[in-house]
């Protein structure tokens, strides 16, 4: 999922990609402000590749859509209304054969030119245990190729702050750990309570 702010949000069209605007270009040198690539939330789906796929699944990459097929529990009786279909729709959908440069490209690429503009942006992943998230973030440690999001982005900030001659960068890492957190460059960037209490129900 990722989000990128706003004053206003408009509706997505074509997979995220903001309306053409409507109103006539001003010669107003201060309405060509830099605008966002996205100023709304897009909602992407990754599959993750399995040994043997469920035959109960239809996804449709082109459509941006995922079907459930679960048939009727037969041990119900006969008045069972219970659903069958379950459709889903999202922004993308990165298919089991989809590469990590090709992630990094449809979800991170367009929100680091709107974060170098000045605009703010979010990227998680949400999912259960073992369903890819950490891959997807920050990559595999065995091959370069497998990099995931947050290395290729900072990458990407520093090659593009190296072409613009009015960046500067500043790196700081910080770590929640209990009830402090800790900045890696040094220092303690929230210091935590004197004392802490756990409180049980």
């Amino acid at each position: 999922m990722r989000m990128a702010d706003d004053e206003e949000a408009a509706p997505a069209v074509d997979g995220g990609e903001e309306p053409p605007s409507e109103e006539p270009a001003s010669d107003d040198p201060s309405s060509n402000e830099r605008k966002p690539q996205f100023n709304n939330i897009d909602i992407f789906l990754r599959v993750k590749p399995v040994p043997r796929p469920a035959n109960r699944i239809v996804i449709d990459p082109l459509e941006g859509s995922v079907e459930f097929n679960i048939p009727r529990d037969a041990a119900a009786g006969l008045i069972n209304n219970s659903k069958e279909k379950y459709l889903f729709s999202f922004n993308g959908i990165l298919t089991p054969e989809a590469k990590q440069d090709e992630v990094f490209e449809r979800v991170a690429r367009p929100l680091v030119t709107s974060v170098l503009d000045g605009f703010n942006a979010t990227i998680f992943a949400y999912g259960q245990t073992g369903s890819g998230k950490t891959f997807t973030i920050t990559g595999g440690a065995e091959r370069y190729v497998d990099r995931g999001i947050i290395p290729r982005t900072i990458a990407a900030i520093f090659s593009e702050t190296s072409k613009r001659a009015d960046y500067t960068c500043q790196v700081m890492s910080p770590n929640m750990s209990s009830s402090s957190m800790f900045c890696w460059t040094g220092g303690t960037a929230l210091p935590g309570p004197a004392e802490s209490k756990v409180a049980s129900n």
